[in-house]
């Protein structure tokens, strides 16, 4: 029996890290969290204290209806008393109000007496300023409150699904903070391309998506590059020699409307990319930038920052100050205070190599010359 139930718990807790990644995994954990605690339902959710709105719901055994339902009554739902407590306590919802009493609530009425639902067991597993991630655990009215050893058996697993519920918000941090990443990306009139090591597309911002049209190739995340042969096939070439030789290489494209978009390929550079990987054919190898010749200055500040592993933020600082004639002036484009400025040229200063202002200019100069051979 003993034996049994370790197996259960060693499999739910697996369970618990594994909706980590797989959100859709999260109703199987509830289900289990209620099952081993001799429950009926679960429900994890989020919920943002300032704007006193639920972000989230995961339902085990939940009528979803009851999402709607805890929405419309977060104020007067009588378990939210729980909230006051601090993260890891269990609180007993008996404690916080007896059943007679709920009874005559509309929160029973409408919310626990459709689902047969009368007990609950409340933890608040996370808790931010401003935010927090709590965990419902109900039974019915026939089976009773919760005793001591399904609580004991609940503490036990509360660590997991702290740390999991940590680790879900911080991975919503990380793809928010890479959104913001790929809108700054979207905004550049640069078309930029990144390839793996098998020249499948990793990532296109709109650009590059536009500039693809006007030469009828596709251009599509997860795919490889498709179009006319020449054309394709020349990207390819110039993928191919840049991951091999570490150098980047050029060509121009000719639109149908007469005018040449140039291409550039260079290897990926960055001390993130010399660690070892377990997902190979995710990292990017190479970056492609489509550009305009006639706007091939922002081009090269990308190319720059390819080539060095400039972060977003760095990008366009250089791009700022290869515009500008002094650290005021382009201190005033950016919006920012000259000692903020100063931080980030310090940085990208120390990542190309350069000395200066001037030494930055000239080595984006350079870049755009090499984009445009004819300069």
């Amino acid at each position: 029996m003993a034996a049994g139930f370790e197996q259960r718990r060693e499999a739910l807790v697996g369970l618990i890290y594994d909706a980590v990644l797989d959100a859709s995994l999260w109703s199987a954990a509830l289900e289990g969290l209620a099952d081993i605690t001799h429950s009926a339902a679960a429900l994890m959710h989020g919920y943002c204290v300032d704007r006193k709105l639920y972000t989230f719901h995961n339902l085990g055994r939940i009528d979803p209806e009851c999402k709607h339902r805890h929405e419309l009554y977060h104020v007067t739902n009588p378990w939210m008393r729980s909230s006051r407590f601090p993260a890891g306590r269990i609180v007993h919802s008996d404690d916080l109000i007896g059943l007679p009493e709920l009874k005559r609530t509309a929160f029973y009425d409408d919310v626990l007496r459709p689902q047969n639902l009368a007990h609950g067991t409340i933890v608040n597993v996370v808790s931010r300023p401003g935010f927090r991630v709590s965990l419902n655990v109900e039974r019915s009215e026939k089976s009773g409150p919760f005793n001591e050893r399904d609580a004991a058996i609940l503490r036990s697993l509360l660590p997991h699904v702290r740390r999991a519920c940590e680790l879900r918000l911080r991975m919503h941090d990380y793809r928010e903070a890479a959104q913001a990443e790929r809108d700054a990306l979207d905004a550049l009139s640069t078309g930029i391309i990144t390839f793996d090591a098998g020249q499948r597309v990793l990532f296109a911002n709109s650009s590059a998506r536009m500039r693809g049209e006007e030469l009828s190739l596709r251009v599509v995340a997860g795919s490889d590059l498709s179009g006319p042969p020449g054309i394709v096939n020349g990207v390819r070439a110039l993928l191919a020699d840049a991951v091999r030789s570490g150098t980047a290489g050029t060509r121009r494209l000719s639109r149908p409307n007469g005018r040449e978009i140039g291409l550039t390929v260079t290897p990926v550079r960055g001390r993130a990319f010399d660690h070892p990987s377990h997902h190979r054919t995710a990292s990017p190898a190479a970056i492609a930038l489509l550009v305009d010749l006639s706007h091939n200055g922002e081009a090269a500040s990308a190319l720059l920052a390819a080539r060095h592993g400039l972060t977003t933020a760095e990008l366009r600082v250089a791009t700022a100050l290869t515009q500008s004639s002094d650290m005021r002036t382009a201190a005033v484009m950016l919006g920012i205070s000259r000692n903020t400025l100063k931080s980030h040229t310090k940085r990208i200063y120390a990542k190309i190599g350069v000395r200066g202002h001037a030494e930055l200019v000239q080595s984006i100069a350079d870049i755009a010359r090499v984009l445009d051979p004819s300069m």
